[in-house]
Parts: structure tokens; C-alpha cells; sequence
């Protein structure tokens, strides 16, 4: 299979130069995560734009000083095998397409993989041996800014989320962050003094600038007010193949994991579900 068979036909990107605002709007009316960036009246790829980089540069309106420069990339003709090595190897989750290293002609993600070959391809290894056993949980009522930090510094793409008796009650990640933050100016005081020179005498005259910023702003709100709260889970025991197809079916990138008796126990993301259908491709090209 190659990386052609599952490019989406629809190509989305913004421009530079170009504003942030841009970006936020592609992203909210297309629900995507990433944007590519080209160059103002061609197709030639200049950057990406993810979630990461709005949300780590919250005071950057501009792309061409938010982008990420000289993405890795792909051609429509490479084979996806060669696209999952590059995904895990590099650990990047969208890779734009080129048709010639230089002109853009789409994106392709984890999602992509996940949906389109190993739902696919019926793999009925077990998804036991990809699960992550560590879960980061906050509190249902941990405001938006903590919540960002913890998820931050622990570098998970999602947190669970508990209520008062320490129940799963809900999800909540990056996306979910970024559609509930806001553009909020700020006035800054800036002030010159000039001296006079070359008198007996000297005066000190003082001129005040206002210098307004858009800057992207998570408010106060508790995390329950964004989390996505009808948690599906997973059980241990599932195929790769039927995971990934839940995750397609629920438009979700990850999934809580239960064992038989139905205790939580782990996480299983697109990125996990990757592994394992690059480690089992692997695997079968030895015996073969």
C-alpha cells in the first residue's frame, strides 16, 4: 500500500505571511490538528502549524514565527511502511505529502494509518503488550491553566479526568484546550525619555506609547466544563485491528483500558496502535 491510498482529497493549508488567527479558523470549521503552510501564491511547503506550537506561543500572531520549519515530508509514491518508520523514528504524528519535495498535495496522520490500513488489515494481535500502565488523572474541578500544566510537564497527550470519589467521569485533551482558549488584548505602558543636550539648561520630555497584543488565553473554567465526559473504553483483550476500528467508529484518538474484571488500568493511543502494527508487520516479513 502506498502513502497515495490514503490521502485524503481535500488539501487544507494556510499561507504565509499570515496570521494566527488563520490558522484557528481552519482548524476550528475542519477539525484538524495540523495545518501545512505554503508559500503566498504556491503550493510550495514552507511549514506546520500544530496545536503544540499555538499553545506554547500564546503571545505569536504570526506564522511564518509560530510554523515549524522544514517539516519531514513524504511523496504520494512512498509505501506506507516506509511512512510508519519515518512517524515512529522521528515520533511525529503528521507528515505532509509532496510531489516532488517541494509542492504540497496533503497530509497524512496517525488517524490516517489507524483508520485506513490497520482497520483494514483484520490484525488480530492482542493490544495487551501496547497499553501505557501509567495514567495521568486530574480533578474534575482543576482549572484549565493547572490542567495545561500538568499535561505539560507530565508530556501526556491526554489526562483523565476523576470526580470527588475518584470515579473516571471524562477525557480531555489538547484540542480540547485550544477550542476553549481565547484571543485576549493586552495594553502594555511603554514610555521614552529624551534629555536635552548641548545648553545650560535641560529638560526631560517623556512621550507614552500603548501597545496593544492579541494574546491566546485559556479563562479560569474547571476542566469539567470541557472534558469530554461519555468515556468509551477498551478492554485488554481486544485485536489491534478492533481497537483501531472503535477508535474510527467514536472518532477518537485514544482509548481508557479495562482488564476482564472492568478496572482501569491503562491507555491505548493511535501512536501505541502504530507500534503494534509496525512491530507485527515486521514480524511477519522475518518468517516469511
Amino acid at each position: 500500500m502506498k502513502v497515495k491510498d490514503i490521502l485524503g482529497k481535500n488539501v487544507i493549508y494556510a499561507s504565509v505571511p499570515g496570521t494566527r488567527d488563520e490558522i484557528l479558523e481552519l482548524m476550528r470549521k475542519h477539525g484538524v490538528n495540523v495545518v501545512p503552510v505554503v508559500k503566498k501564491g504556491t503550493m510550495a511547503l514552507a511549514g506546520i502549524v500544530t496545536h503544540k506550537e499555538l499553545m506554547e506561543k500564546p503571545g505569536e500572531t504570526q506564522i511564518a514565527l509560530l510554523m515549524k520549519r522544514d517539516p519531514e515530508t513524504v511523496s504520494s509514491e512512498d509505501n506506507v511502511e516506509e511512512l510508519v518508520r519515518l512517524m515512529l523514528e522521528k515520533n511525529i504524528f503528521h507528515v505532509p505529502v509532496t510531489d516532488d519535495g517541494r509542492n504540497l498535495v496533503g497530509v497524512v496522520s496517525l488517524s490516517d494509518i489507524v483508520r485506513k490500513v490497520i482497520v483494514v488489515e483484520k490484525i488480530a494481535e492482542p493490544i495487551k503488550p501496547f497499553v501505557q500502565r501509567v495514567i495521568i488523572a486530574v480533578w474534575d474541578k482543576t482549572p484549565l491553566p493547572v490542567a495545561y500544566s500538568i499535561m505539560k510537564l507530565s508530556k501526556a497527550p491526554v489526562l483523565h479526568v476523576l470526580d470527588d470519589k475518584g470515579k473516571l467521569v471524562g477525557v480531555v485533551d489538547e484540542s480540547d484546550f485550544l477550542r476553549a482558549s481565547e484571543v485576549v488584548s493586552e495594553e502594555k505602558v511603554s514610555s521614552i525619555i529624551s534629555t536635552s543636550e548641548g545648553t545650560d539648561w535641560s529638560w526631560d520630555a517623556s512621550s507614552i506609547f500603548y501597545i496593544t497584543t492579541k494574546k491566546l488565553n485559556l479563562p479560569g473554567v474547571q476542566v469539567k466544563d470541557i472534558m469530554t465526559s461519555d468515556v468509551v473504553t477498551v478492554s485488554e483483550h481486544v485485536s489491534l485491528s478492533e481497537c483501531a476500528f472503535k477508535m474510527m467508529k467514536h472518532d477518537l484518538n485514544q482509548l481508557p483500558v479495562k482488564d476482564a474484571e472492568g478496572n482501569l488500568i491503562g491507555v491505548i493511543n493511535e501512536l501505541d496502535l502504530v507500534k503494534g502494527y509496525y512491530e507485527v508487520t515486521k514480524r511477519k516479513q522475518k518468517k516469511e
